[in-house]
């Protein structure tokens, strides 16, 4: 299956050099935010950022570490990120979010992120980092990027419980975009002060290795006993499956599949995932079995699906997944469209197909030419520079940007009306604003001499 990046601005998203720190960090309740937390990209790379509290502020530090015995890239690539922020106080509460209504958020801190990739331009993001804990007490940091980005996802505590997660489809497991609301559906979210916690650790990050490994345990034992007992596996297979639709809001009418069938696509994969998570969970309590040894297997995770769907259904599904950033712009332009001007299905199906089309053209045409690729607006946008220059030129990147923009303008109007034109053309305008204002602000950072 082709993998493809989720996170927006670098295609080989957001890699980070190793860096030195505990991950036997443990969190108290009252801080929920500091310390270790990890992920799994989508480029299957470990990711991982840390936090911690500098007098009245929140600072982390944002990483990559290497997987060699997993078959990740080794080295990974080698960006790296400082974060600076304080406790959110104007926290609202989006319908899109995978958590929504929010009843467990028990932290929103938010700051800026400075991003340095070995080679380009750093860029900063201004980012909401939103704990949730869940009555069983497991904790997923949502790691929302509001601008630029408009996209959410997930963190874990350990890298055990990130690999349990499987985020190896073209989408990885991240809302793109988050649809903002225009009130707050929800009052501000408590959340205990920066002030608070750097008085309770005392600035520098500190904890039990004692304290997680027994954390880590019970978490496993817990997870198994559940597993174990119908009524316990049905739970898990629930929450499984209801994950899943969010991430593929269309799949039945896309491939033409009966309810029926659906539900056993989503129970395959939910049950694969829990299967996956059970057997990681066993070796964690097994001093003898090494988790990071255990194999990932792509191929046996889908053969399941292929069995269930055939082989030429297969082949839709792996299209639909591969081209799932194309049907959330579609979904965007639709939604901009009055009645007198609807897109049909059709015409959506065709562009869809053309948008991907001549993403894959511009990226194979960049590559040929020995160029470096970028990419915007989790895939609206793409860039490419020749990658003699460290930083690039913004002129050069922007410039790049505005062609693949006038490109997809091009096929986006052998399938579409004059109207539906124009808000096409008013999206990719908001697109190529937002990246002449991301330019911007690199250029202002570089210029600080930070």
């Amino acid at each position: 299956m082709k993998r493809v990046a989720v996170f927006v601005l670098v295609g080989s998203a957001l890699a980070l050099a190793s860096w030195s720190v505990s991950a036997d960090v443990v969190p108290s309740v009252e801080a929920p935010l500091f310390g270790m937390w990890n992920r799994l990209n989508a480029n299957v790379e470990h990711e991982v950022m840390h936090f911690w509290v500098e007098g009245s502020t929140w600072a982390g530090r944002y990483d990559k570490h290497p997987e060699p015995g997993l078959g990740f890239p080794n080295p990974p690539e080698g960006t790296s990120g400082d974060f600076r922020g304080a406790d959110a106080t104007n926290f609202v509460c989006e319908p899109t979010f995978p958590f929504y209504p929010c009843q467990n958020v028990v932290k929103v801190v938010e700051g800026t992120t400075q991003y340095k990739p070995p080679r380009g331009s750093p860029f900063e993001v201004l980012e909401r980092h939103i704990v949730v804990r869940e009555a069983n007490g497991q904790e997923v940091m949502w790691q929302y990027w509001v601008r630029p980005g408009n996209l959410i996802c997930p963190w874990y505590r350990s890298f055990d419980e990130a690999l349990a997660a499987k985020p190896f489809r073209p989408n990885g497991d991240c809302i793109v975009p988050v649809q903002r609301s225009r009130s707050n559906p929800q009052p501000p979210q408590p959340a205990a002060s920066a002030a608070t916690v750097a008085a309770q650790h005392g600035g520098i990050p500190a904890g039990s290795p004692s304290k997680s490994s027994s954390a880590a345990r019970s978490r496993d034992e817990r997870f198994l006993a559940l597993l174990a007992t119908p009524e316990g596996h049905a739970q898990l297979l629930k929450e499984g499956k209801l994950q899943l639709r969010r991430h593929y809001p269309d799949l039945a009418k896309q491939l033409h599949l009966t309810a029926e069938q659906e539900d056993q696509v989503l129970s395959v994969e939910a049950e694969q995932t829990l299967k996956d998570e059970a057997r990681r969970a066993r070796c964690r309590l097994d001093p003898s079995c090494n988790v990071q040894s255990l194999p990932i297997d792509l191929e046996s995770q889908q053969k399941a699906i292929k069995e269930l769907l055939g082989a030429e259904k297969f082949d839709e599904y792996e299209r639909y997944q591969q081209t799932l950033y194309q049907r959330l712009e579609v979904r965007e332009l639709r939604s901009r469209l009055d009645v007198a001007n609807v897109l049909s299905d059709e015409k959506a199906e065709a562009l869809i197909a053309a948008l991907y089309e001549e993403g894959e053209r511009y990226a194979a045409e960049a590559k040929a030419m020995g160029r470096q690729s970028l990419w915007f607006s989790s895939g609206g946008l793409r860039a490419a520079y020749d990658g003699t220059r460290d930083p690039p030129l913004d002129a050069e990147v922007l410039s790049s940007a505005q062609e693949f923009a006038r490109r997809v303008r091009d096929r986006a109007a052998e399938v579409l009306t004059a109207e539906q034109m124009r808000k096409f053309e008013e999206i990719q305008e908001e697109q190529l604003a937002q990246v002449s204002a991301v330019l911007r602000s690199q250029a202002d950072w570089r210029a600080s001499g930070r």
